[in-house]
């Protein structure tokens, strides 16, 4: 089963929770394989949400028979530093720091981060963090792309909420 079949089975159960579908990530384990589903809301997500979702998973025959009866079923938010699944999500992120890693070598280096400048249908760009050189990058050829916080405006914004 590719991970679109397990998008396709996973996505209603979190749509009828008032969740969205963030992300899922499939580990083969030598003894157990994992299943790992992000979720996100427009309001938050909370242990509660989390519970339900794994509970309604945990009746889909589907996710038995491609994972095996002794699967690791992981239900989460993707968290202040969350992974980027694809290409769409990055929209929301305009102006924040991202780190990536890409399949193959771009000037010699794997590793970047930068902040996310502007987003197209298949590319997006970084602006370097040592200089104001814009890199383009096409999010299919990337290993990892995830969101680098703030921790500082982070605290500001939660302390003056208070």
């Amino acid at each position: 089963m590719n991970k679109d079949e397990f998008k396709n089975i996973i996505e209603p159960v979190v749509n009828r929770n008032k969740c969205i579908l963030w992300g899922i990530e499939i580990l083969r384990g030598k003894k157990r394989n994992t299943l790992r589903v992000y979720i996100d809301s427009n309001n938050t997500v909370d242990i509660n949400d989390c519970e339900n979702i794994s509970k309604d998973l945990s009746y889909e025959p589907m996710l038995d028979i491609s994972l095996g009866d002794d699967y690791i079923l992981e239900v989460s938010s993707p968290g202040v530093d969350r992974k980027f699944f694809n290409i769409d999500q990055l929209d929301n992120f305009l102006g924040e720091e991202l780190e990536l890693r890409s399949k193959e070598l771009i000037d010699g280096k794997r590793r970047f981060s930068g902040i996310l400048s502007k987003c197209e249908e298949k590319y997006f760009y970084l602006k370097d963090l040592n200089n104001t050189n814009l890199i383009k990058f096409k999010f299919t050829e990337l290993d990892m792309c995830k969101l680098k916080p703030n921790y500082n405006k982070l605290i500001k914004e939660h302390s003056y909420a208070k």
